[in-house]
């Protein structure tokens, strides 16, 4: 019976190992994913013509999400994960979202405005993609322990919850 019991502690200590190895595994990849659109959304937001790089900055956020769901092997409509997209960012990132206007205008100046008004828009444009993503893959985190639903996500409780993160975030990346 002793041996019996040896080897299943053995059994569920190593479960448990890979269990964790696959968890820290899956949190790298998304932060990776994370980081390589900050980057792309930096170079977005460097456009010149004033108010041309939001739609795209929505569209690079968006398939950002869709790419940590695929680390997180979650499935999430392109078009829930837009809308909710648009909620948190256009609520939580008022100041950040006040700032890139101003940048646009700044763009309007030839020349010089422009370069100016890139580089705003550039590190604006990555920190709110920084911020949604960190915000984004502690919602997934918080659905793969089963604290929220994978379908909240598209509802109510999900927005509320990565709103909450994606200010969350926007104070830590200001430190």
């Amino acid at each position: 019976m002793d041996n019996y019991k040896a080897t299943h502690d053995y059994e569920d200590d190593l479960i448990g190992d890979i269990q964790d190895y696959e968890y820290k595994e899956m949190l790298e990849k998304a932060d990776n994913v994370v980081l390589g659109f900050v980057a792309s959304t930096s170079a977005t937001g460097m456009i010149p013509i004033p108010f041309a790089d939001a739609p795209l900055l929505i569209a690079q956020q968006v398939t950002m999400m869709v790419a940590i769901n695929g680390v997180f092997k979650i499935n999430v409509e392109k078009d829930a994960l837009q809308s909710l997209a648009a909620a948190v960012i256009g609520v939580g990132g008022a100041a950040l979202v006040g700032r890139t206007v101003a940048a646009n205008l700044i763009k309007l100046i030839p020349g010089v405005g422009s370069v100016a008004g890139g580089a705003i828009s550039a590190t604006t444009a990555g920190l709110i993609t920084l911020a949604l993503g960190k915000a984004y893959i502690e919602v997934c985190k918080e659905i793969k322990m089963g604290k929220l639903n994978q379908d909240d996500i598209s509802k109510k409780a999900g927005a509320d919850a990565l709103k909450k993160l994606f200010k969350e975030q926007l104070k830590n990346n200001k430190k």
